[in-house]
């Protein structure tokens, strides 16, 4: 009885995970991005790993994105040329660099994060009262039980 349990749950996570990418970072990205400096979606992921993470090696957040490394670099570069991030000498490596999250670059991604929450907010202002609740109460508890598995 449990395996069955976990075989559902496993094939429902696999099965949602794409949907909520394709709906909310192809969709509404893609929607809100069109007027930012023709950055691309993982421009911002970058932005955010740094938000987050605060300084790291170009690596690091490649590895955790699963970006390649030459990837990445034509990624940094195009982040640097607008002054969303920088890159600094690492403090123990002088020969490698670290890269850095502007203030210039903490307010764009601000700006964007508004702009992605209002675009998921209007999608979701069609659906009725009894279907948010019912998607609140399932995405709180997706998350909890996540949280628990980390």
């Amino acid at each position: 009885m449990r395996s069955d349990k976990l075989g559902r749950v496993s094939v429902d996570l696999l099965a949602v995970t794409p949907l909520v990418n394709r709906l909310i970072r192809r969709k509404l990205l893609m929607t809100t991005l069109s007027d930012t400096a023709d950055l691309k979606l993982l421009h911002f992921e970058i932005m955010h790993v740094l938000k987050d993470e605060g300084t790291m090696h170009p690596a690091k957040i490649g590895e955790k994105l699963l970006i390649a490394k030459a990837q990445m670099t034509h990624l940094i570069d195009k982040l640097v040329d607008l002054d969303f991030v920088k890159r600094e000498l690492d403090s123990v490596d002088r020969r490698t660099f670290n890269i850095t999250l502007t203030e210039q670059g903490k307010e764009v991604l601000s700006e964007q994060d508004n702009l992605v929450f209002c675009a998921v907010s209007d999608i979701m202002a069609s659906l009725p009262e009894t279907e948010l609740e019912t998607l609140s109460d399932a995405l709180r508890s997706i998350r909890d039980i996540l949280f628990k598995l980390q």
